[in-house]
């Protein structure tokens, strides 16, 4: 695995911004992180960034964020909007399976977003990111079980109406609180968390709290396979910096301390310096 430093220039960097680089596997290829332990893996809870850089590899949603920030398809492969602008029709891709094999369906989305607006879940970010939906104030506040204004058209298409015409609606659901997420695997009852059974480009593979968190490639992942089999997060392992240096962790962030000294043209640690967004 070729090593990089990162000089990041914004503070929000998901884990996927980082396998760009990488080459394509020709034997395992382990790429080594500095992490520290989520507070949750499941998406309609979690309101951190620190579990949502792990929610985001293994889960995913109908829609996404690509390079310039603008939702694009993702399990959803297009949809339509009608000439009000409150209701969206949503067409799902028919290859896209849980880690386990089974096929996503419409009806998953609707379980999910009700189960995120379910009081009994605790969900804190239902409200912000499905409030504009019909009938999800029902849910939340309790009065009902269903979102009026979430229907399964047939299995693979969903029909979502909103309150009035807004044009953020699409970037809402880019959110984990939007994610889809497999009933079994939820009524599997306790932290069902700790084996997700999710749709992203990683499946949980092993996690020792407090030293290990290891992220495997999905091989049946709908879109383009990770070019890495395996993300190996070292959790609260020391000073990232420090790990890079002797060669624990493959990639890091360069803070303000250590910028002079990865700037430094002379210095052994340009040639590993990548400046990205």
């Amino acid at each position: 695995m070729k090593r990089i430093l990162y000089i990041l220039l914004l503070a929000l960097v998901v884990c996927s911004l980082l396998l760009v680089g990488c080459q394509p596997a020709q034997e395992e290829v382990v790429l080594n992180l500095y992490g520290i332990d989520p507070l949750t893996l499941d998406p309609a809870v979690s309101g951190d960034m620190t579990s949502h850089q792990y929610i985001t590899q293994l889960f995913s949603g109908l829609v996404r964020l690509d390079d310039n920030l603008e939702p694009a398809p993702d399990i959803a492969k297009s949809w339509q909007v009608s000439d009000d602008g409150r209701t969206y029709t949503f067409y799902l891709r028919q290859d896209v399976r849980f880690h386990d094999g089974r096929q996503i369906k419409a009806e998953d989305f609707k379980y999910s977003w009700e189960r995120a607006c379910d009081p009994e879940t605790g969900s804190l970010t239902a409200a912000t990111y499905l409030g504009d939906i019909v009938g999800v104030k029902e849910v939340l506040s309790g009065e009902t079980r269903e979102i009026s204004g979430v229907k399964v058209i047939d299995d693979y298409t969903l029909q979502v109406t909103i309150d009035t015409p807004k044009s953020y609606f699409l970037s809402k659901l880019t959110y984990s609180t939007a994610f889809v997420v497999d009933k079994a695997n939820v009524e599997s009852g306790g932290e069902w968390w700790r084996s997700p059974n999710g749709t992203g480009p990683f499946k949980l593979k092993q996690w020792e709290k407090n030293e290990l968190l290891t992220l495997e490639r999905n091989e049946l992942y709908y879109r383009e396979l990770a070019k890495v089999n395996l993300i190996v997060f070292h959790l609260w392992g020391g000073v990232p910096m420090n790990m890079y240096e002797t060669d624990k962790i493959d990639v890091t962030g360069v803070g303000i301390s250590y910028m002079e000294k990865v700037t430094d043209e002379a210095g052994p640690f340009y040639q590993d310096l990548r400046v990205a967004p």
